[in-house]
């Protein structure tokens, strides 16, 4: 079993030049995974159209009056944080696992990690990817939440992409981590769809955090999408995100990337 470490091989040092061609390298690969992601209609379907409609759906059907079970505040305004972590979680529990499984499946990561692209290019450029998709669909979900139903935008901009950060750095890392130990494609997907289900509650998507029970809330502080949803839902609300959902989310997102690097497998 072979790990995240890529193979040692003597060579000499980095050069400006070569440090521009991998770059370069680097940059097509992720041209062409891009490509890849685009052909795929389920991926943009549930990682980015299904979300938006999602947000616009609740907020067209839930009332527009502050709710006094909700904090004295609107549903949509509750439910926008959830459907942020909606979208980074379906790309990364849904999609990066099952496409990773499959090229270690075909040999692609085994056959790269002989070249000088180095297999982990491929990885790092999927990550990339991901997190640059699920970026671009939470810029989307604000907006739109704050054109079309008057929700405020993050005040404490700082907190709010801190928080952000740690928690596609946990949620990606998990991502990797199930690619990591799933043996084909078809655990992968499996595997995430049985972990999604189980951390969206915890997030709020069917009980809203502020209707949870004190015991309940509290597990769902210390899970890594309720610390999230929870250090949004500070930051739209003109306070800083919360040392503890920052220390909690930084605690997943180290134990994840730590655990997934080690047990990455470049070949099945």
């Amino acid at each position: 079993m072979t790990t995240l470490t890529a193979p040692e091989r003597s060579e000499p040092a980095c050069t400006p030049a070569r440090a521009g061609n991998r770059q370069r390298a680097f940059a097509r690969l992720l041209g062409t995974e891009l490509r890849l992601f685009v052909r795929e209609p389920l991926a943009l379907f549930w990682g980015v159209a299904f979300p938006l409609v999602l947000l616009i759906v609740l907020g067209i059907a839930t009332s527009k009056k502050p709710q006094h079970s909700l904090g004295d505040v609107k549903v949509i305004v509750v439910y926008t944080p959830v459907v942020m972590v909606f979208t980074l979680t379906i790309l990364a529990l849904n999609g990066l696992p099952a496409v990773l499984a499959s090229y270690r499946e075909k040999g692609y990561l085994r056959r790269l990690s002989t070249t000088p692209i180095g297999a982990w290019r491929l990885l790092a450029a999927q990550i990339v990817l991901n997190f640059a998709v699920s970026a671009v669909a939470v810029i989307l979900i604000a907006a739109i939440a704050r054109i079309a139903f008057g929700v405020a935008l993050p005040s404490q901009v700082a907190g709010f992409v801190l928080a952000m950060v740690l928690g596609a750095a946990a949620m990606l890392g998990l991502g990797t981590l199930i690619s990591a130990i799933a043996p084909s494609p078809r655990i992968a997907s499996l595997v995430g769809s049985l972990l999604f289900f189980p951390m969206m509650f915890f997030a709020g998507l069917w009980v809203p955090r502020a209707e949870m029970g004190s015991v309940l809330r509290h597990v769902s502080d210390f899970t890594p999408l309720g610390a999230l949803v929870a250090a949004v839902q500070n930051t739209e609300a003109g306070h800083w995100a919360g040392t503890t959902h920052l220390l909690v989310l930084a605690a997943w997102a180290l134990i994840m990337c730590v655990a997934a690097g080690r047990l990455f497998r470049w070949e099945q």
